[in-house]
């Protein structure tokens, strides 16, 4: 018989944070709660101890059950490897943090759904984009089953609100060690502060998360691709196999060479505007080296059209349509233009820039016979390129001689 029937029970999509510790007690207050669950779902952040820190924290709110999910892997091949395929951004944001949301939202959906839970609670405010991604994810994949609820959203509640509501209930509020906020994940790290309010001010360079070594001048690496995913990282400073092992090593190296530090610009869902400061070095690195590849080995054609497919692949996953079919047929058309995407790429990295990319494939369309650019052709005839030439004019040709 089934311990959990006629319970009514919630599980909180945990960091660990202000808000989320919050929802432990005053969920179960609200909504009258026999059970409260905490999930943390690990998208690359968070290493032994803070796992060990998040476990205690959700105990030390309330929680009567607390789970870990690493879902490293699935956020991987669910994501990153199509954002790869297309180098895909967000007018230049690599999308480190919103690609995460949707994953996140499965894992504790799933938990919520083995538990018989009926509520799915999170900590989005009705400001930004995180909150399109919980909903729609619960909404579509749960179809009623649980509701979502976002209490911080839904009563307007201010931080201080629940800063006092927590020490009220006899639980501590750790001062932050720091001005700046920080989501850490495998695809990049956004970072949050007074000066990211505005448009013009820089964040100092303590806040930066990851700190260079700046002993280090200039450092080689080798990646390899297998049909558009990166497989190998071989350098002096360490290598990996596997596309995760792959970014986080990359993540590391970049990280002592300041490589991937940039600030954006974006249009929220609601259509307000923010600015964040990022890091982003596997994707940088990545992007860089696997568009060079790609221009050896794919036709012009080809890589225009992945530019626009790339565009809308960006635009849906930011705007929280990664369950439209549509999206589905696009990531379709990326994996197609990857069958050749097999080689070798090598990268230098110098302290804040990447210093050169060069490439190499069996497939390389630059090393086939007749292919070389240069002052002649031995695949077709002075007088046909002429010809040829001629043809490509007459269009505009024809409209000339008409007088505007």
């Amino acid at each position: 018989m089934n311990s959990t029937v006629g319970k009514n029970i919630g599980v909180v999509a945990f960091s660990g944070g202000l808000d989320t510790s919050f929802l432990i007690p005053f969920s179960r207050e609200k909504y009258s709660l026999d059970s409260i669950i905490t999930c943390t779902v690990n998208t690359g952040g968070f290493d032994l101890q803070e796992q060990q820190k998040i476990a205690g924290r959700s105990k030390e709110c309330g929680a009567d059950e607390h789970f870990f999910i690493d879902a490293q892997e699935d956020f991987y091949n669910s994501v990153i490897k199509y954002l790869i395929f297309g180098n895909v951004s967000r007018d230049g944001y690599p999308l480190s943090v919103g690609s995460e949301r949707i994953i996140q939202a499965q894992k504790v959906l799933e938990v919520c759904l083995k538990k018989d839970a009926q509520y799915f609670f999170h900590g989005s405010t009705g400001a930004g984009n995180d909150q399109y991604r919980f909903d729609t994810a619960l909404n579509v994949l749960g179809q009623g089953k649980v509701k979502c609820v976002a209490p911080v959203r839904d009563f307007n509640f201010t931080r201080e609100f629940s800063t006092n509501f927590l020490l009220e209930k006899g639980i501590q509020v750790p001062e932050k060690n720091s001005s700046y906020s920080y989501n850490v994940g495998l695809w990049g790290i956004s970072i949050g502060g007074k000066e990211t309010h505005s448009s013009t001010d820089l964040i100092p360079e303590e806040a930066w998360y990851s700190k260079p070594d700046l002993s280090q001048q200039e450092l080689k690496l080798k990646l390899t691709f297998n049909r558009g995913e990166p497989a190998a990282l071989e350098s002096a400073n360490g290598s990996s196999t596997g596309p995760v092992n792959t970014i986080k090593l990359l993540t590391k190296l970049g990280n002592s060479f300041s490589i991937g530090r940039k600030y954006h610009v974006g249009t929220s869902v609601p259509g307000k505007k923010g600015r964040l400061a990022y890091e982003a070095p596997a994707a940088e690195i990545l992007y860089e080296a696997h568009r060079t590849l790609e221009k050896l080995v794919l036709t012009q054609s080809q890589i225009q059209l992945k530019q626009f497919i790339s565009n809308e692949v960006g635009k849906m996953i930011h705007e929280a349509k990664s369950f439209d079919p549509s999206l589905e047929d696009l990531y379709a058309y990326l994996v197609s233009t990857q069958r050749r995407v097999t080689g070798t790429a090598e990268v230098t990295l110098r302290q804040g820039y990447i210093k050169s990319v060069t490439a190499d494939s069996k497939y390389n369309l630059l090393a086939v016979k007749g292919a070389l650019y240069g002052e002649s052709s031995s695949i077709y005839t002075p007088a046909q390129a002429e010809g040829a030439t001629r043809l490509h004019s007459i269009e505009q040709m024809i409209y000339k001689q008409l007088a505007d």
